[in-house]
């Protein structure tokens, strides 16, 4: 069963009119990304750049041999210069054992679309991940869900460094405490056949010592190393030098990047979206991390370093990038140009969020002489499995269904299954108090109007009364029908976990204790990138 993007919980016109009506839209993006023709333009465009692969190749083999890369990666990164390969690439915050489903969904759709260009276009493409090591946001990174033994949501947890800390993820260390986080996440989840395995494979990736973001980087290639995928992690120093050029304009023009999102966010407005990214002027577009990773105020060619006593000229800010580009970081609306002056993106594989906040974006790579990638929706799944499927099909419910309040969607069974003869009764009860309050106002309005009121708010109690004894026989048959509130709220702790869609909210450590590392070779198999709907899989 397949559902259309735009009717999803929280679904904003703007990612409404991207997924069912693009030609709305058209303006805000570089090509459709349904038409093939326009993958062939950008390469086009692609091939007549000139790109940085010569310094940036080596520094690529030596991250991805570090974090546990196979051959086929190291040939793909080969590619990248000796067959002028495209990259399609996506990237994601690198949050704890991998975060969120949805980012296992944007890499397999990145290593598909790769393959499937390689297989309709001229040329080769490579899958690209690249890890937004430099995002400070702990909170959002330090944590993730899953269904605990009793099948309830619960929280794991790393509390090794502090959650409002600015300090960028490509700077934190695990401390001994990442190995609580490990342990309750093996005493919540039941044993199996594979867990002793999956297990092993996370400590090894998650160590005492090790940086946060390179142990998201080992496990994610734990996970797609028979993929080729390519992994970049761009906080490195030696990849920041490359994009000197591009930090240099950002400050030497005044922000460039904030005038144009700022035209775009207006028109964006004119046509009735939403700003996914809300901007304001006067700031850059790049964080100062020589410390903690803070924003860059600018007003007559001076520099200021928010929650800092660092100033700077214009001259002397320039001077710091020359000498220390690694303190530099780009934020969410000059990082996709980050990427793209070093890589031959083709396509970016964005989830929905990213989709919006791109098309504040065009305007960006228009000023820095860059092309816009084409901007192709990662895959959007839930899976169900055997146990939930059979919830659904006892009570006749699709998964759509679960998507809002668990008790409200009890209410609406246990409803329907009362018997019809009771339903009756209380519609009988009410129509007889209406139909003779009805004549008894007509009646007393004939000698004494005054009395009206008394009798309407007399009338409003009463059906307020019948009501409650309506609300009160339901809760009778739930507590009667005990069982199927269980099965119920199951199947929505599963499916809609915290009243969020569960690409969002779960992890998929679960699954691979229950189905082994094969699990992403059916997840590989199964998710469908040529239809734009959210897709269930049933495993």
């Amino acid at each position: 069963m397949n559902t259309p993007i735009s009717k999803l919980p929280g679904a904003k016109p703007l990612v409404a009119d991207y997924f069912d009506n693009f030609e709305q839209v058209a303006e805000f993006y570089n090509g459709d990304y349904r038409q093939p023709e326009n993958f062939l333009h950008r390469a086009d465009e692609i091939k007549a750049r000139d790109l940085p692969l010569a310094k940036l190749v080596p520094i690529l083999k030596e991250q991805n041999q570090s974090y546990g890369c196979g051959l086929q990666t190291l040939e793909k990164i080969d590619w990248l210069l000796e067959r002028r390969a495209c990259a399609v690439v996506t990237g994601q915050q690198t949050g704890l054992f991998g975060g969120p489903l949805f980012t296992i969904y944007k890499t397999l759709t990145t290593i598909k679309l790769a393959e499937r260009l390689s297989r309709t276009c001229e040329g080769c493409h490579v899958p690209v991940f690249w890890l937004a090591s430099d995002d400070h946001d702990f909170r959002e990174v330090n944590h993730i869900n899953i269904l605990d033994k009793e099948n309830q949501p619960t929280r794991i947890l790393y509390d090794g460094h502090p959650a409002d800390s600015r300090l960028p993820v490509s700077n934190v260390k695990l401390s001994d405490r990442i190995s609580a986080a490990l342990d309750q996440l093996d005493s919540e989840t039941h044993p199996s056949d594979f867990k002793d395995a999956v297990m092993n494979r996370l400590r090894d990736a998650y160590q005492p010592g090790v940086i946060f973001s390179t142990a998201f980087a080992k496990w994610l290639m734990a996970l797609f190393e028979p993929f080729g995928l390519i992994i970049i992690d761009a906080s490195d120093a030696r990849i920041k030098a490359l994009a000197k050029p591009l930090f240099r304009n950002e400050i030497a023009a005044g922000s460039p990047s904030t005038h144009a999102a700022l035209a775009a966010s207006a028109r964006l407005q004119e046509n009735g979206y939403h700003n996914q990214v809300p901007l304001q002027d006067g700031f850059l577009n790049l964080f100062h991390t020589a410390q903690e990773r803070n924003a860059i105020a600018h007003q007559d060619g001076q520099f200021a370093v928010r929650n800092t006593q660092t100033t700077f000229s214009e001259s002397t800010l320039l001077q710091e990038v020359e000498s220390h580009p690694e303190f530099f970081s780009p934020n969410v609306m000059l990082r996709p140009l980050y990427q793209d002056a070093l890589l031959p993106t083709i396509a970016y594989v964005a989830g929905t969020g990213e989709g919006a906040y791109y098309a504040q974006m065009k305007g960006i790579y228009e000023h820095f002489g860059i092309s816009m990638p084409v901007i192709y929706p990662r895959k959007s799944l839930t899976l169900l499995e055997g146990k939930i499927a059979k919830i659904l099909g006892r009570y006749d419910l699709s998964v759509r269904d679960f998507w809002q309040d668990g008790e409200h969607l009890v209410n609406t069974i246990a409803r329907a299954q009362l018997p019809d003869s009771l339903e009756q009764q209380i519609e009988a009860t009410l129509a007889c108090f209406g139909e003779n309050l009805e004549a008894l106002q007509h009646t007393v309005a004939e000698f004494d109007p005054t009395l009206i009121d008394f009798i309407k708010n007399t009338r409003g109690r009463l059906e307020g009364q019948v009501d409650g004894m309506q609300k009160k026989i339901l809760q009778a048959f739930k507590k009667r029908n005990d069982v199927m509130r269980q099965q119920i709220l199951k199947g929505q702790n599963s499916l809609y976990p915290n009243r969020h869609l569960q690409e969002r909210e779960l992890n998929i450590l679960p699954y691979l204790f229950k189905h082994g590392f094969g699990f992403i070779d059916k997840l590989y198999e199964a998710i469908d990138i040529s239809s734009f709907e959210h897709q269930v899989v049933e495993i």
